[in-house]
């Protein structure tokens, strides 16, 4: 009895251990092994798989198809269907049925290029496979390939007559293609009427002495242009934009709408009314209704003085060349005409004196007209004098298709106002600095009770600020001396398509949530190049983005590192640390 009780008794084995075993099971199996060939098992129920005839591999693996087809599990069908082509069955009907049911995979998928293959090769095994037509249909719907699908269908109800499916896939296919066509029609009417308006408008300028002058197609174009009058049923009145330039302020005004055989009192009886408040601008109260003189100019550098009752039918007269001498007329300038306003006495005569001083500059060549943010078209001071026209904190501003649509804020203007006197002030950085535009502008807070000012920018400007960046920042720094400055494109995000969105076109990765947010990183730290990224993810779910920049810019770049953290989460809701790489010391 001693010796029983000494024998060891069996230890329980653990759970973990039991649940591990059944991963040798291949009916429990999680996944596959590296080598199936190794589990003795596994290998023989797959050599189940392809044990038999041809035809009886092919209709095991079409059943398994059939049941994930059913499932909706159109991936794994299609991986069956195509097991069972690969077995290349002998059975005719069989291999049309595969081909044709891997079809309808492909045509779930929207794989609508495999579809026509696979259907194509069906009607090759039996030239009446209603569903290979039907299914061929389908995707040259899909395709927008409406003639196709017709005769496809055509074809199918030649011995298959009865068919509804193809019949309404028929039918949805003629209303398609009748609607497309509608739209192509409508579309080359709206082209053919666009080209009628532009040959009546050429024309019209022609009669007028006007020269058009065409702007480079990366710079933004006049939301206004010329058109007729449409209350005018003889089409003999034109509307133009006019651009109001007052040299002495450096500002201007536009008027949209300006009817050709409206006089220029009229305009400025409006603007500026003897009892009305002064323009903020007019810091002597001098623009006034009556105490106002216009000039215009002429293509050939002729200057004309503008009385109150001429209207702008006559000064487009007025700037007819004489008989026997070159063209000329006023200049319409991206679809605008330009006048100076200014007062009469000291100002007017200060401002004829230069403009007729520099004539002979003028008479060079023309240089290429500088279009406003806002479309106007304005020429540079050179070709107006020395008080000509500068640009306006309004023109230095540019609303992008996504920037804000309010006025301009306090922080934009002075933005704008600084870019102006740095333009003015700085000769070197003139010629590149005249270009630019911002459209928009913001204050981010700063960790530590700091601000900083981001500045967005016009895509297309991007490469033209990168080369000024660098001195326009420590520039823009000293004037505001208390906030750190970034320039970053303004970039538009588009939403990921749906099958129930409208728009068919592809979405472009540089419209991506992903690659914008990785262009703003781009932006923030230029000109320093990101040498490398790392994502923590903390054990609540929150992810914090490590970037390490270039070392070599770390002595100019450091004191602004929380600025860009604090402005790339502003901007895109992320938390970020940007950090300098550990240098190995010898």
């Amino acid at each position: 009895m001693a010796t029983q009780n000494n024998v060891p008794l069996p230890q329980p084995v653990p759970i973990e251990e039991k649940l591990a075993a059944f991963d040798s099971v291949p009916l429990f199996m999680k996944s596959l092994p590296d080598d199936p060939a190794d589990d003795v098992a596994l290998s023989a129920l797959q050599s189940l798989a392809h044990e038999g005839t041809p035809d009886e591999v092919a209709q095991n693996f079409k059943e398994q198809g059939n049941d994930y087809f059913k499932g909706k599990r159109y991936r794994e069908a299609l991986g069956f269907y195509t097991q069972g082509i690969d077995a290349h069955p002998t059975d005719k009907a069989l291999l049309e049925a595969l081909l044709c049911n891997r079809a309808a995979c492909n045509l779930e998928l929207q794989n609508y290029g495999s579809v026509l293959r696979d259907c194509s090769k069906a009607i090759g095994v039996n030239p009446k496979a209603s569903k290979a037509y039907y299914r061929s249909a389908l995707a040259l719907i899909a395709l927008e390939r409406y003639e196709e699908a017709l005769d496809c269908c055509d074809h199918c109800l030649q011995f298959d007559p009865d068919n509804k499916s193809v019949q309404a896939a028929r039918e949805k296919a003629a209303k398609l293609k009748e609607a497309k066509d509608r739209r192509e029609r409508e579309k080359q009417e709206r082209i053919r009427q666009e080209q009628l308006k532009q040959e009546r408008l050429r024309a019209a300028y022609k009669e007028r002495n006007l020269i058009a002058v065409p702007v480079p197609d990366t710079v933004a174009q006049n939301p206004y242009e010329p058109h007729f009058d449409p209350e005018d049923p003889t089409n003999n009145s034109l509307i133009f934009p006019v651009l109001f330039l007052y040299p002495q302020y450096a500002t201007s005004d536009l008027i949209s709408h300006f009817q050709e055989d409206t006089p220029f009192s009229a305009h400025l009886s409006a603007m500026f009314p003897p009892n009305a408040p002064r323009p903020d601008w007019d810091q002597k109260g001098e623009y006034v209704d009556g105490n106002l003189v216009v000039y215009g100019f002429t293509r050939r550098q002729r200057l004309l003085k503008i009385g109150k009752k001429m209207t702008l039918r006559d000064v487009c007269k007025a700037a007819k060349a004489k008989d026997g001498e070159p063209r000329d007329g006023l200049e319409l300038k991206d679809g605008t005409l330009t006048f100076v306003v200014l007062p009469k006495g000291e100002e007017e005569q200060k401002w004829v004196e230069d403009f007729k001083k520099n004539r002979t500059q003028r008479s060079a060549p023309a240089k290429e007209p500088y279009t406003a943010p806002n479309g106007h078209t304005i020429d540079d001071g050179d070709r107006l004098g020395p008080s000509s026209f500068k640009m306006s904190v309004q023109h230095k501003i540019f609303r992008t298709a996504n920037a804000p649509r309010t006025a301009p804020d306090e922080t934009e203007t002075a933005v704008a106002q600084a870019i102006i006197d740095l333009e003015n002030s700085a000769p070197e950085l003139k010629a590149e600095l005249r270009p630019l535009q911002i459209s928009a502008a913001r204050e981010v807070d700063v960790r530590g009770g700091k601000k900083a000012i981001v500045i967005f920018v016009p895509v297309p400007q991007l490469k033209a600020f990168h080369k000024v960046q660098q001195r326009l920042t420590r520039e823009l720094e000293k004037k505001f001396s208390d906030r750190h400055v970034v320039f970053v494109a303004q970039r538009r995000m588009l939403r990921k398509p749906t099958r129930t969105s409208r728009v068919k076109q592809k979405r472009p990765r540089s419209r991506t949530l992903t690659n914008v947010h990785e262009k703003i990183l781009e932006d923030l730290v230029f000109p320093t190049e990101i040498v490398g990224k790392r994502t923590r993810v903390a054990v609540d779910g929150s992810k914090l983005l490590k970037v390490f920049l270039d070392s070599k810019d770390a002595t100019s770049l450091e004191y602004k590192l929380d600025s860009f953290s604090s402005v790339y989460r502003r901007l895109t809701g992320k938390d970020v640390v940007f950090e300098f790489p550990v240098q190995a010391q010898d």
